[in-house]
């Protein structure tokens, strides 16, 4: 655990990892043991050394942040299993030739040979490509997922954009590489063959057997992740254990004597760790499995938690992040609760499984379903018996009895549907994103509850509980409000929250537009980028309804993203300019809201909750017909311009000439068709917010637009270079500014 605390300090918990040394050390010290002192000080002196000098080299390959992409040509090494296809895009981690540095590449295919191409890739090769190479960009919004440290974690801070793949020649596999060039080789070949599956036999199969995603896995599974099931998946690495229980009966009934057989699984442990996906749970299953086997054939007796501490330590060596990723915390931690609790009655191992997991499932999801504990106690027993056996049969009986593996999809689409069903219920708790240390005091207080004899827990368990509830009412119930405008690339997305959340509005969704797919490629299920930046912020905040939903125009990049929060959020009231709500063709955005959706036009004069200064009468809503909005929140004055032009902000002047504003959002991602010095002049803002994508083709913001910013002595905040923009403030006080992503380019903390 030592080992655990300084890769919590190192991974960016300095104090969360300070603590758990402390608590590491004053456990050592009461067992007076001095030789556990000297595998301590030994263990930390060797690990931190490896952190340290592996911090260095990533240092050393890393890119500057949000500088310009660089050209490049080099030749990669790629896996056949590395390679993911959506549509006409494809992306895969591969490793440069020159150095052996590990790189994610994306590119988009140009032709259906070049498709069936990459499709058919079955054994390591040499790509040599140009592109354009980046440093992976951190989280941009405040709470989102950190894709950046996620690839750190696994030596990768490079990204290139393949603009052409020029030459592709088998890889020549030298010693030390042949043994993972052939399980790679058959994991390619075992996924192609699950994707031909039918129905959610392929998603249960490529989840369970190589540990890979299809694309319907979202769709078919969102009642096994509502529930906390997942980690029946490889994020908790029980099928492993089973599966190899499996292998092991066999073994025996083959009449092979066990030194041999032993040895065998031992030695082919590996090479399965790379079949099964390689993810963090598959390597705890692994390597529990085999170093116990290890142990036996040495004559060296180990307990269960000793073979869960080596794997721990090993798993760390690996992935010194793996203690900040949701599936390493409920690997990790549900399978010690399983050897901690093994003597405690079945009611109290379900409360404490469900105790230790939730806090990193409300950190990681932000929510909770009531029906967890329920779907657990009936679900558990039935994955080993059930579902992992149809699965299997299901796989290998596709090739000779198609039949056969029909009736085992059917089987599973049942569970699937069910647990869908069950899902819909009513019971799920949108909790937010509890503090980090609220989260260590939950899973340490748990700890210190299972210490207590059984009879005494129940008033702990108690208090506990009131614990949940309080974090519940300050998350719910914050007594700051904020003014937020979200990083969404080049769109608009601005957020509204009054203090204890008393209204909340939302002005734009972001969004994309849409490219046609080839005929030759299958389209991709359609996703949001909502879902990751703005919604999951929602969430993360505990807030589950939009009040007011402010539609400034209809361009794709404003409202594209619309249908996920008719989806995920409850949205009372949809406020569009006077003449939209008569256009047909955004009205399909409307069509996945589970409620009807109350539209409403306003222009000048129109009674809601924003003051409406454009536009005057009902007319088109392109960029001429956007909306501006004001309002005054924490002693500030806001205007948001939507994308209206110029001839719009004269129409403004003219109305209302003594119109002034603090902080202006300027008009159309700071194109040079808005913000004319005219306004600028009138205004007299004291900063200027622009939200553009970065290197977008637009060359948003113009030089113009800034030039006239410069002039007037206006300074600007851009999404661009500090992501999520935000203003705090509580009633009655000035706020503060806080940006996600500061000067130097390092991510701020969430909380």
């Amino acid at each position: 655990m030592g080992i655990a605390a300084v890769s919590v300090s190192v991974g960016g918990h300095f104090w969360g990892g300070l603590i758990l040394l402390l608590v590491v050390i004053s456990r050592i010290i009461r067992l007076g043991n001095r030789a556990t002192w000297i595998v301590l000080l030994v263990g930390l002196v060797i690990f931190g050394g490896h952190l340290w000098l592996q911090e260095q080299r990533l240092d050393r390959r890393q890119l500057p942040i949000l500088a310009p992409a660089q050209a490049t040509e080099l030749a990669v090494r790629v896996q056949p299993d590395a390679i993911t296809i959506r549509g006409a895009l494809y992306y895969l981690v591969a490793t440069k030739v020159s150095n052996g540095e590990r790189v994610t590449l994306r590119g988009r295919l140009t032709s259906a040979a070049q498709l069936r191409a990459l499709q058919r890739v079955h054994r390591a090769e040499v790509w040599q490509i140009t592109g354009q190479q980046q440093r992976l960009l951190p989280a941009t919004n405040f709470n989102q997922f950190d894709s950046a440290a996620y690839w750190r974690h696994r030596q990768v801070v490079t990204e290139i954009k393949v603009t052409a793949l020029t030459e592709r020649t088998p890889a020549p596999s030298h010693w030390w590489q042949w043994f993972s060039d052939w399980w790679h080789a058959r994991r390619a070949q075992l996924i192609r063959y699950c994707e031909q599956l039918p129905g959610a036999l392929k998603v249960y199969a490529l989840g369970l057997l190589p540990g890979a995603k299809s694309a319907e896995s979202m769709t078919e599974l969102q009642g096994m992740q509502r529930l906390g099931l997942l980690h029946l998946f490889a994020i908790s690495g029980l099928h492993v254990a089973l599966l190899l229980a499996a292998a092991e009966w066999l073994l025996v009934h083959l009449r092979l004597q066990r030194e041999h057989w032993e040895w065998l699984l031992l030695l082919s442990l590996p090479g399965y760790w790379v079949l099964a996906g390689a993810s963090s749970g598959v390597l705890r299953a692994c390597l529990m499995r085999g170093v116990q086997l290890a142990g036996k054939r040495c004559a060296f007796h180990l307990s269960t938690l000793d073979t869960w501490a080596v794997a721990l330590v090993v798993g760390l060596w690996l992935n010194p992040g793996l203690l900040f990723e949701l599936g390493g915390q409920l690997s990790y931690g549900l399978s010690l609760a399983l050897i901690l609790l093994r003597t405690e009655s079945w009611w109290w191992r379900q409360v404490g499984l469900t105790l230790l997991g939730l806090p990193s499932l409300l950190t990681g999801i932000f929510q909770w379903h009531s029906l967890t504990l329920l779907a657990n106690w009936i679900v558990v027993p039935l994955f080993p018996i059930i579902i992992l056996p149809v699965t299997v049969i299901g796989t290998v009986s596709f090739a000779w009895l198609p039949a056969l593996s029909r009736g085992c999809a059917q089987v599973l689409g049942i569970f699937d549907g069910g647990l869908q069903r069950v899902a819909q219920l009513p019971g799920n708790v949108l909790f937010g994103r509890p503090f980090w240390w609220v989260a260590w005091f939950w899973v340490g207080a748990t700890w210190w509850l299972f210490s207590r004899p059984a009879g005494k827990r129940r008033r702990w368990l108690g208090l506990l509980a009131v614990s949940y509830v309080v974090m519940y009412g300050v998350i719910h119930y914050p007594p700051d409000g904020e003014v937020a405008y979200f990083d969404v690339g080049q769109g608009d997305s601005i957020l509204i929250r009054e203090p204890f959340n008393r209204h909340v509005s939302l002005i734009d969704t972001g969004g994309r537009l849409a490219l046609p797919q080839p005929k030759w490629a299958v389209a991709p299920p359609v996703t949001y980028n909502a879902e990751r930046t703005s919604i999951n912020y929602l969430k993360s905040r505990g807030i589950d309804h939009v009040d007011d939903l402010y539609l400034t125009h209809h361009d794709a990049d404003h409202i594209g993203d619309l249908p996920a929060f008719l989806k995920h959020l409850r949205v009372k009231r949809v406020l569009v300019p006077a003449g939209m709500e008569q256009e047909p063709g955004w009205a399909r955005l409307l069509a996945n809201s589970a409620t009807p959706v109350r539209v409403q036009p306003i222009q000048v004069g129109s009674p809601v909750g924003l003051h409406v200064l454009h536009p005057f009468e009902a007319g088109p809503a392109d960029n001429s017909g956007s909306l501006a909005l004001q309002g005054t929140f924490g002693r500030l004055n806001f205007m948001f311009m939507g994308d209206l032009d110029r001839a719009g902000e004269q129409k403004i002047m003219t109305a209302a000439p003594q119109l002034r504003t603090d902080v202006l959002k300027l008009g159309h991602h700071g194109s040079k068709t808005a913000t004319a010095p005219a306004f600028i002049a009138q205004l007299q803002p004291h900063l200027a917010i622009i939200s553009a994508g970065r290197q977008n083709r637009y060359g948003h913001p113009n030089p113009e637009t800034l030039a006239t910013l410069h002039e007037a002595a206006v300074p600007a905040m851009s999404t661009q270079t500090s992501g999520m923009i935000r203003y705090v403030y509580t009633d009655g006080r000035p706020g503060k500014w806080q940006t996600k992503l500061i000067s130097k380019g390092h991510a701020r903390d969430n909380q």
